[in-house]
């Protein structure tokens, strides 16, 4: 009996002294394979649950959308692939980053919820193919998830849908995207690389956050959208002076969502019918521009169809597209044939665009763009200079206040970007800009209106509006300076 128990324990001491000779990932391998092999000799005692899901579905007859999710998922574990002995490295047409997969009948664990899983990618070779040319690839590979039977109400549907979820983000975010116009019916593409983002804008104190915070509240909106019985979209106007940064904000924001940008060219919409067929063509998750809306091509309103009818052949030429058809196809029934767009509209002058187009759920959000505050230079100054204060400053902010003179965002970039290496000559320059004429103005008594969806200073506007017609001595820049000839 002595004997015996010595020999268990050499026999228990060598095995203990075998665990720790053996690399951790080899080790797990051995262990998952027992306990594999121990569950095909014992079923009935099997506490696990196992989810195939094939390559193809359907009989091959077609692919099966969540393997391809699945692989993006797993490939996205980076801190977990790192235990991996062996991996699959790959890099999509123009993708940026290096993408990996798991290695064939290789597995890999995660966590939902506190709940553990594995997967496994499997990859056998089907029977009876031979060397027959029409049975085309002989492999037939799939994913396994393996969790406890215990916490099937924790991961389905809740865990599959998060690989799902999660992968889409993924391919969003590291695939091209795209800038499409309009050549009357069809849709013409190039790539959309524009670097505008929410950093590099220069913007009035907390207007991206604000914008941030609603793109933000839309992206996650798909189930209150549903739930209220509204379409999945978000309409914004954009509107102020040229070189205010419109389009920049476009682009921000479509980098910010990770959207295509379909750019609309009204000029070239024959009539509503080729209007909606644009529409349709266009893709979930993009943002749909009409800039200069009230511009770019004559709508015949409502109110006016009679008068129009009695015109010309050039008028009935021009009223094909009709206000009525832009509003269908902003808020109409075809506005829903897809989900997750943004609708932007931009204008110089806000006051001549019909009030149907800006009401609330076509236009949710009027965002104000007006000339260069000096919380907007500090951005810029930041951006361009390098810097984040300096002396001038506080002289730069008393002129800014109180010159009639306006200057716009893109004309102090220019400054900015002709002494970007020297921060005196420019800071001096947008001085001289500034300082043809102070002119005190008593903010108290211009009256204000108050407009719900605007987000912008609409006040301040209207002070700058005022101010650019007080009359003023010395020289300007007309290059560089412009008054306000508009009201916000």
């Amino acid at each position: 009996m002595e004997v015996l128990m010595s020999k268990l324990f050499h026999l228990m001491g060598a095995f203990a002294l075998l665990q720790t000779l053996i690399p951790p990932a080899l080790r797990q391998y051995i262990d998952r394979g027992l306990s594999m092999l121990w569950e095909r000799l014992f079923r009935c005692g099997n506490s696990y649950m196992e989810i195939q899901v094939d390559e193809k579905a359907a009989g091959n007859h077609g692919l099966n959308e969540l393997y391809r999710q699945v692989g993006v998922y797993v490939g996205s574990l980076r801190s977990v692939l790192n235990t991996q002995a062996r991996l699959k490295a790959y890099r999509w047409v123009d993708a940026a980053a290096i993408s990996f997969s798991l290695h064939d009948n290789e597995s890999i664990d995660d966590s939902f919820d506190g709940v553990h899983v594995s997967w496994t990618h499997s990859v056998t070779e089907k029977e009876n193919v031979g060397n027959n040319p029409y049975c085309g690839d002989s492999a037939q590979r799939s994913f396994t998830l393996r969790f406890l039977k215990r916490d099937r109400e924790s991961i389905l549907p809740a865990y599959l849908d998060h690989v799902s979820k999660v992968s889409a983000d993924i391919e969003r975010k590291s695939s091209q995207r795209f800038l499409y116009t309009n050549d009357y019916a069809n849709w013409e593409e190039a790539p959309f690389s524009h670097p505008s983002t929410f950093d590099s804008l220069a913007l009035d104190s907390g207007m991206a956050e604000r914008i941030k915070a609603d793109l933000d509240t839309f992206s996650n909106g798909k189930a209150f959208y549903h739930r209220n019985g509204r379409a999945w979209k978000r309409g914004y106007l954009l509107y102020g002076p040229p070189g205010t940064g419109k389009s920049s904000l476009i682009a921000a924001i479509a980098n910010y969502m990770q959207f295509d940008v379909y750019d609309l060219e009204l000029t070239k919409v024959s009539d509503n019918a080729e209007l909606k067929s644009l529409l349709i063509q266009t893709s979930a998750k993009s943002v749909i521009v009409v800039e200069d809306i009230d511009c770019s091509v004559k709508l015949s309103n409502r109110d006016e169809a009679d008068e129009d009818s009695k015109e010309g052949t050039d008028s009935q030429q021009s009223s094909k597209l009709t206000l009525s058809g832009l509003l269908n196809f902003v808020d109409g029934l075809w506005s829903c044939c897809g989900e997750e767009r943004i609708f932007i509209f931009t204008t110089n002058f806000k006051e001549r665009i019909d009030p149907a187009l800006l009401r609330p759920g076509r236009m949710d959000m009027h965002i104000l763009l007006s000339y260069c505050t000096f919380h907007a230079f500090k951005k810029m100054a930041n951006n361009y200079l390098g810097i984040q204060d300096h002396p001038k400053f506080l002289e730069l902010q008393e002129s800014m206040t109180k010159s009639s003179v306006q200057v716009t965002p893109a004309a102090i970039a220019e400054i900015l970007i002709r002494n970007q290496d020297s921060p005196d000559v420019a800071l001096s320059e947008v001085l001289a800009a500034f300082r043809t004429h102070v002119d005190i103005v008593d903010d108290e008594n211009i009256p204000t209106k108050h407009v719900d969806p605007t987000v912008g200073d609409e006040r301040a506007s209207k002070v700058s509006h005022r101010k650019s017609k007080a009359p003023y001595l010395g020289r300007i820049m007309p290059f560089l300076c412009r008054k306000s000839k508009h009201e916000d």
